[in-house]
C-alpha cells in the first residue's frame, strides 16, 4: 500500500509539473509525452483484506492487521442519536456521549481514568451525533488488554457524575449565550432552520432544553441504546485475531442482548422556501448563502451530481464560482458550493461566500449566473476530466490506512449500503458524461426554489436583493438564558 501511495504521489507531481510548465520548456514537452503503465489498485474487501466476525452476544467485529507499528486501535459504532429524539430532548444524546468518557465509570473515576491513559500514552473517546454514537481507543500493543478493559468499562458502566453534568450545562449555556457573535454561525443556523423547519436538521438549540437535563435522563438513554446487539467494533493495528477475540469475550462477553425499539426518524418535508431572508447586523461584510433541498444518498444520479457540483463551486480554486467571483472580480476569498449526497433523507444544495457590503449584490448575482450557466450548456471537456480526476485521486487516498479501510467497510453495513458500493465507485465516476452533468444540473438545480440568506447591513449593499425574490426580515434575537 505504501509503495502504491508513493507511486501515485510521484505521478501526481509529474503531471502537475507538466501542466504548469509545459509551455515554458522543451524538456517539459518531452516529459509530457512519456507513457506510464496504469496503476493497478482495487478496493479492499470484507473476507479478503478485512475479516468480519460476530461474537456470541451479537457484537459485530471488523478486523484488519497492520504490524508496521506497535499500536492498536479500536473504533465502535452504536445506532442512536439526536435524530431519534424530540426537540425537548435533543441535547440528551450529546450529554450522554460526552460524559460517558469525561465522567469516568462506576469502577474507575474520571481522574483515575485520565491518569491511567496518560501514563500509557493511550486515549479513549466517546460521542453521540445525529444518527450514531461512537467510541475510539488507541494504545500501544503492550497495553492492549488494559485498553480493551477500559473501553469496555466506559461503554458498559458510565458513572454520569452530577459535577460533569453541571459543567457541560455551563459550557452549553455559554455557547448559546455567544451564538450571535459570529455572522457565519448565524447564517448557518438560520439557513438550515428555514430549509428544514422543525426537522432535527433544522432545530435551534435553546437553554430551555438544557437546563433540566438530569442524571436520570442520561442513565435512561444509555440503558435504552447501549447493548452488544447494537454495537459494531473495528479493530486495526498490531494484534492477532484469536487473541483479540479472547479479550473481547473476556470484557464484553457477559454483556446481555436486549430488545431495542428505535423511534421513527422524522421525514424531511420537501417544501421549498424560496425568497430572500435578510438578517440585519451592523458589520462591514455580507455573509451570503443560498440553496434548497437536494437528494438522498441512494439517488442513482449522485455521481453525476458530485461531478457537476465540483465544476460549479465544489472544486476549490478551479470551480466556476471561485474563478468568476474570486479570480476574475476579486470580490471574495472563499466561494463554494456543496451538494450533500450522503444523507439518509434529503440533503441540501447550497452555495456561500463572504464579501464587502458594497459588493454583496454583485457577488450573489455572479454566483446565480453560474447556476444558470451550468444548466444551459454542456461543460468543457477539460472541466469534466479535471473533476473526475480529482474525485478518483481523492478516493484512492481514502484507503491509505487500515483504520480508513475498516471504517469505510464497517460503515457500509452500519448504514445499510450496498456491499459493492466501494468497488463500483470508480466505475460510476468514470462513466459520468457531459450530457449527464447537463441533465442533472437541469433536474436538481432549481433556481425558482432557492432560499437566499444574507447576514449583514442591508443599508450598505450595492443593490437591494428584491430582484431575487420577496424579502423576509428575520430578527436576530438574544437567547433566553433563564
Amino acid at each position: 500500500m505504501k509503495k502504491l501511495i508513493f507511486a501515485i504521489l510521484l505521478l501526481a507531481l509529474v503531471c502537475t509539473s507538466v501542466s504548469t510548465f509545459a509551455q515554458q520548456s522543451e524538456g517539459s514537452k518531452i516529459i509530457s509525452e512519456f507513457k506510464y503503465k496504469d496503476i493497478k489498485w482495487s478496493v479492499p474487501q470484507v473476507g479478503k483484506e478485512v475479516k468480519r466476525e460476530v461474537l456470541d452476544n451479537g457484537i459485530i467485529l471488523y478486523m484488519m492487521e497492520d504490524h508496521s507499528l506497535p499500536l492498536l486501535s479500536m473504533s465502535a459504532k452504536i445506532r442512536c442519536g439526536e435524530a431519534y429524539e424530540s426537540t425537548e430532548m435533543m441535547a440528551v444524546p450529546d450529554f450522554t456521549g460526552s460524559i460517558m468518557r469525561s465522567g469516568g465509570t462506576t469502577n474507575v473515576t474520571a481522574d483515575s481514568l485520565n491518569a491511567i491513559l496518560e501514563l500509557v500514552g493511550g486515549s479513549v473517546e466517546t460521542w453521540i451525533g445525529s444518527e450514531n454514537g461512537g467510541a475510539r481507543l488507541s494504545v500501544l500493543t503492550k497495553d492492549t488488554e488494559l485498553g480493551v478493559r477500559l473501553m469496555a468499562d466506559v461503554l458498559r458502566n458510565p458513572a454520569f457524575p452530577e459535577d460533569k453534568i453541571d459543567l457541560m450545562k455551563s459550557q452549553y449555556k455559554n455557547r448559546i449565550k455567544r451564538r450571535n457573535d459570529r455572522p457565519a454561525s448565524i447564517l448557518s443556523r438560520e439557513f438550515y432552520h428555514v430549509i428544514y423547519g422543525d426537522h432535527p436538521d433544522g432545530r435551534i438549540l435553546e437553554w430551555a432544553y438544557i437546563k433540566d437535563i438530569s442524571r436520570d435522563d442520561l442513565v435512561a438513554y444509555h440503558e435504552k441504546y447501549f447493548a452488544p446487539n447494537n454495537l459494531m467494533i473495528g479493530i486495526t493495528g498490531d494484534f492477532k485475531p484469536k487473541e483479540i477475540k479472547k479479550l473481547l469475550n473476556q470484557y464484553f462477553g457477559d454483556w446481555k442482548q436486549k430488545g431495542i425499539t428505535f423511534p421513527k426518524i422524522q421525514k424531511v418535508k420537501n417544501e421549498p422556501k424560496p425568497g430572500v431572508y435578510q438578517l440585519q447586523k451592523d458589520i462591514n461584510q455580507a455573509n451570503i448563502r443560498f440553496g434548497h433541498l437536494g437528494i438522498t444518498r441512494d439517488n442513482p444520479d449522485r455521481f453525476a451530481i458530485s461531478i457537476m457540483n465540483y465544476i460549479l463551486g465544489g472544486g476549490s480554486f478551479t470551480s466556476r464560482m471561485t474563478t468568476k467571483v474570486r479570480s476574475d472580480e476579486g470580490l471574495a476569498y472563499s466561494v463554494r458550493s456543496s451538494f450533500n449526497t450522503g444523507s439518509r433523507d434529503l440533503g441540501t444544495f447550497n452555495a456561500s461566500t463572504q464579501t464587502k457590503s458594497s459588493t454583496a449584490y454583485k457577488a450573489l448575482r455572479l454566483m446565480m449566473d453560474e447556476v444558470e450557466r451550468i444548466r444551459k450548456a454542456p461543460v468543457e471537456d477539460e472541466e469534466l476530466d479535471g473533476a473526475k480526476d480529482s474525485y478518483i485521486n481523492r478516493y484512492v487516498f481514502g484507503f491509505t490506512s487500515a483504520g480508513q479501510i475498516v471504517g469505510r467497510l464497517m460503515g457500509l453495513e452500519f448504514n445499510d449500503r450496498p456491499r459493492d458500493l466501494l468497488q463500483k465507485y470508480l466505475d460510476n465516476i468514470h462513466a459520468v458524461t457531459k450530457e449527464d452533468v447537463l441533465r442533472v444540473a437541469k433536474k436538481y438545480l432549481t433556481p425558482e426554489n432557492l432560499t437566499i440568506m444574507v447576514v449583514g447591513n442591508a443599508d450598505n449593499f450595492d443593490k437591494p436583493f428584491d430582484e431575487f425574490g420577496a424579502i423576509t426580515h428575520i430578527e436576530i434575537t438574544d437567547p433566553v438564558l433563564e
